[in-house]
């Protein structure tokens, strides 16, 4: 299973002309699912990755986001967040950081239910991203790993293992001195031409971010004696980290004798390059396209490796993103769309009149705080006004909806009990906000901009809206059983993982899936 972190279908399709390695394999070869797209609401990293891995929606699965406000707990919450484990690290746990677990997922994943099936069944994950190598994985029992921005390597937590295999330990040892001195240029000598072509915007940009302090045009370089910690942070930052990324599952290949056998193997791999840096530069991007080009190798080196050691007929593979991304206001502009900024200033006046006309209506001050995925009113302030919190929250709602009337940027607002009451009639935006509800997590009041706003962000993009830009997503299936084949049937990563359990001929778990086995397309 592969995730490629903020990837676009455009991407696969722009490219493809020069796309000569892995990725270029899956489009020209596989089964192209072109209008793929999530159908949910808040389109973030983890939700992302658990419904890729569970067949399930955010809305079943639990995960609706990168945090969340945990109503039981009373406080916010990352999504994989344990505080009754630790970092594994080196020679082992480290008390008191990377507390990090499946606990808050609470529908199994494919690796999961594959071991329930066969014990033997090995499971791997890696990712920079710690969201993802566990959504993924889940609660599966293997290797699974991520980054370390500080420097020290790839880690894990205790929930999986009190320590890392050796040959981890080894590239570990290794990985600062092999990479020091690395600078980041385009790889390919393209001209501008070549760029021009397949729709690669200009180098040097309106609106994109700085990161690692590092500027905004190639080349991009960190001196030569930069600390453990920054050379770590700056790995993640550039397309270094899914070159370590793929170095290590290639390595997982050989060393956990993946696919060695008639047991039936789980690698998850998800390259988090494309998100890190599109966040900074958008999505057509030189940057982002250098990503993309850097990924098409690796993945044909891992493909290579799988064909060698697996055999080319006995490995099946599932391409996804965990979201898409709206592309830089500034560069949406000039093509037409109206697309742009509002600035923190604004947006603060906008909550501030909410809480004044709010006071107003209640009699009372009941303050509002931002909370993941919208705001959450203070329960202590609604316990001592003597208010029922049900009834404050519909009035916030129909204050808020009232206020936004004069800010054109916002699209509408719903309360947590207009959602709840959301049925499987809901269609469009209701339908999309009802599949990323859970009672437990989910803010008091829900804002969704209209499309194209970027709010409160200066420089850079984002994603997270209900927005068609940000659910888009490319996915393929590719192996002896897929056909090659472009298809316009509508899917979305949800029915990933009851595809490939239908190909498997395992059963799905007794709680059921929310996606479909898109096997008549085989």
């Amino acid at each position: 299973m592969l995730a490629v972190d903020q990837m676009i279908p455009e991407q696969l399709e722009r490219l493809a002309p020069q796309l000569e390695g892995g990725l270029g394999r899956l489009y020209r070869q596989g089964t192209v699912y072109r209008d793929a797209m999530l159908p949910y609401a808040r389109t973030e990293t983890g939700a992302g990755h658990v419904t890729f891995s569970t067949g399930c929606l955010p809305r079943s699965h639990g995960v609706v986001g990168n945090g969340f406000w945990d109503r039981g707990l009373g406080r916010e919450v990352y999504c994989v967040e344990d505080l009754e484990v630790c970092q594994v690290l080196g020679s082992g746990p480290v008390e008191g950081s990377g507390q990090r677990s499946p606990k808050n997922l609470d529908r199994p994943t494919i690796g999961e239910i594959m071991q329930a099936k066969n014990p033997a069944s090995r499971v791997v994950s890696i990712s920079a991203k710690d969201r993802a190598a566990i959504g993924m994985a889940g609660r599966s029992q293997g290797l699974v790993l991520w980054w370390d921005k500080n420097g020290g390597g790839f880690q894990t937590s205790t929930f999986y293992s009190p320590s890392i295999p050796d040959y981890v330990s080894h590239w570990n040892d290794g990985w600062l001195e092999r990479n020091r001195g690395f600078v980041w240029e385009p790889v390919g000598n393209r001209t501008e031409r070549d760029f021009r072509l397949i729709g690669s915007d200009v180098d040097d940009r309106e609106g994109e971010r700085p990161f690692s302090g590092l500027g905004v045009t190639f080349p991009y370089s960190i001196a030569k004696d930069a600390s453990e910690k920054a050379m770590g942070n700056f790995a993640f930052e550039t397309p270094l980290c899914d070159r370590f990324v793929a170095e290590l599952a290639r390595e997982a290949i050989r060393q956990e004798s993946l696919g060695a056998d008639d047991d039936v193997d789980l690698l998850c791999v998800s390259f988090s390059s494309c998100d890190v840096i599109g966040h900074a530069n958008g999505p057509f991007s030189r940057e982002v396209t250098d990503v993309l080009f850097r990924l098409d190798r690796e993945l044909g080196l891992l493909f290579d490796e799988l064909d060698k050691r697996v055999g080319a007929d006995r490995w099946a593979l599932a391409l996804t993103a965990d979201h898409g991304i709206l592309p830089l206001p500034e560069y949406l502009r000039p093509r037409g769309v109206d697309a742009f900024r509002v600035p923190r200033g604004e947006s603060s006046a906008f909550r501030g009149e909410f809480v004044e006309r709010l006071q107003e209506r209640l009699g009372s001050r009941v303050r509002h705080r931002s909370a993941p995925g919208g705001f959450r009113l203070d329960e202590e302030e609604m316990k001592a006004a003597g208010l029922d919190p049900a009834t404050t929250r519909q009035v916030a709602a129909e204050v808020c909806r009232e206020v936004a009337q004069r800010y054109p940027w916002v699209q509408t607002v719903y309360s947590y009990e207009e959602i709840q009451a959301f049925d499987e009639s809901a269609d469009g935006l209701e339908k999309l906000l009802r599949n990323s509800f859970q009672p437990d997590r989910t803010a008091d009041l829900v804002v969704v901009n209209r499309p194209y706003v970027l709010e409160g962000i200066e420089k850079g993009t984002n994603h997270g809206s209900p927005h068609e830009y940000d659910r888009r997503i490319p996915l393929v299936f590719y192996g002896a059983a897929f056909p090659k084949r472009i298809s316009s049937r509508p899917a979305g990563s949800q029915d990933v993982v009851p595809t490939l359990l239908g190909l498997l001929g395992v059963p799905a778990p007794g709680t059921g899936l929310d996606g479909v086995d898109l096997g008549s397309d085989l």
